[in-house]
C-alpha cells in the first residue's frame, strides 16, 4: 500500500508542471506585429491579397490573428478612385514565432473592378504569448 502511495505522488510530482499554461494576450499594436501587402489581385472573381507578417519582438510569439480588416484603394484607368473595405471569408492560422516573418494570403470575396493601382490600410487584431519559444 505504502508503495501506490509513492507512486501516486511522484506522479502527481511529475504532472504538475504540465498542467500550468500561459495564458494569450491580446494586442493591435504594429510595432509588435506588422503587416505589409505584397499584391493584391482577382482571382475567380474573388478579390485576394497577400503580405508579410513580420514579428518585430525578439520575446513575444504570435499564436493567432482574431481579426483582420483592409481598406484597399484603388486607382482606375481614368484616375478615378474606388474603395474597398472587407474583412476576409477565413483567417488563416497565422503562428509567428519571436523575430520572424509569415506570408499569408487573403480571400475577400467577390469583387468586379479593374484598377492601375492600389494603396492599402489594415487594421489587425492578434494574440501572443511572452517567450521566444513556445
Amino acid at each position: 500500500m505504502r508503495f501506490y502511495r509513492i507512486l501516486l505522488v511522484i506522479l502527481l510530482l511529475v504532472l504538475y508542471p504540465a498542467g500550468r499554461g500561459h495564458a494569450a494576450e491580446v494586442s493591435d499594436d504594429p510595432m509588435m506585429l506588422e503587416w505589409t501587402t505584397t499584391k493584391v489581385w482577382i482571382s475567380g472573381g474573388e478579390l485576394c491579397a497577400s503580405g508579410i507578417f513580420e514579428n518585430r519582438r525578439d520575446d513575444v510569439t504570435v499564436t493567432g490573428l482574431n481579426n483582420f480588416t483592409m481598406q484597399i484603394t484603388f486607382t482606375r484607368d481614368d484616375g478615378t478612385t474606388h474603395q474597398f473595405v472587407g474583412t476576409p471569408k477565413r483567417l488563416p492560422m497565422c503562428k509567428v514565432p519571436a523575430g520572424e516573418m509569415k506570408r499569408l494570403t487573403f480571400n475577400f470575396g467577390s469583387f468586379d473592378d479593374r484598377w492601375k493601382t492600389w494603396v492599402t490600410e489594415q487594421n489587425y487584431e492578434f494574440s501572443y504569448i511572452n517567450g521566444a519559444k513556445w
